[in-house]
């Protein structure tokens, strides 16, 4: 038990800056009070995956003063075959320069896709206004109304309403959205799945898509 958590714990310190990582340490973590023979086998798979890709380099490029942030949310129904919580994952840009990303297991079990897919936005919209808030205190002006990019039409639809309608099962805390939507403090898009690099922090993906999400994000991957 000491030996994989001292493990974990060194994944965990990685998948600080490490996207591809962070749903994976995420879940190893999950079991740090009482792992199993099953869970040591994660971290060999984990440690496999390191060999071959022991680094990934950020790219700032010089670019002019964007207008403001760029926000990506996604979450994974029922992820957890245990409990069946969900995950809800992010990705926030300040134009090309990715500066935040973030993979958590929900508090509550959601009731449908379409709930966990909310309370990935609902994060999403609170991780982006306390980033707008302290970009203004360090002097940076935030121009535009944040967009957050989601790939679930059934959550887009909650944000666009004004109250729970017909889904009678929504905390009322999560509506809060909608009143930063009718503040003009963000604003919520449609994205493909396909395109959303958020994908890759709520669930385990193929090693293609995850190149593709890091090159979506200004990553690029490699050996050391």
């Amino acid at each position: 038990k000491t030996r994989y958590r001292a493990i974990a714990a060194r994944c965990n310190y990685l998948a600080i800056d490490r996207q591809d990582l962070q749903y994976a340490a995420k879940e190893a973590c999950r079991t740090m009070s009482c792992p199993k023979k099953g869970d040591m086998a994660k971290l060999k798979r984990i440690g496999r995956y390191l060999k071959s890709r022991m680094r990934v380099v950020y790219t700032f490029e010089w670019q002019a003063a964007p207008s403001g942030l760029t926000c990506y949310t996604d979450a994974n129904w029922a992820g957890c075959p245990t409990t069946r919580k969900s995950t809800s994952a992010g990705t926030v840009s300040y134009g090309r320069h990715l500066i935040k990303t973030w993979s958590k297991t929900q508090a509550t079990v959601a009731l449908s896709s379409g709930e966990a897919e909310l309370h990935g936005i609902v994060k999403a919209t609170a991780e982006s206004i306390g980033l707008q808030n302290l970009m203004r205190d360090f002097g940076v002006k935030v121009w535009n109304k944040t967009p957050i990019y989601a790939d679930a039409s059934a959550a887009l639809g909650m944000t666009q309403r004004s109250g729970v309608g017909r889904v009678k099962h929504l905390d009322t805390q999560i509506l809060w959205v909608q009143e930063k939507k009718t503040r003009e403090m963000v604003e919520f898009r449609k994205v493909k799945g396909t395109e959303n690099p958020a994908d890759m922090m709520t669930k385990h993906v193929k090693k293609e898509l995850i190149e593709r999400y890091l090159k979506e994000l200004r990553l690029e991957g490699g050996k050391a």
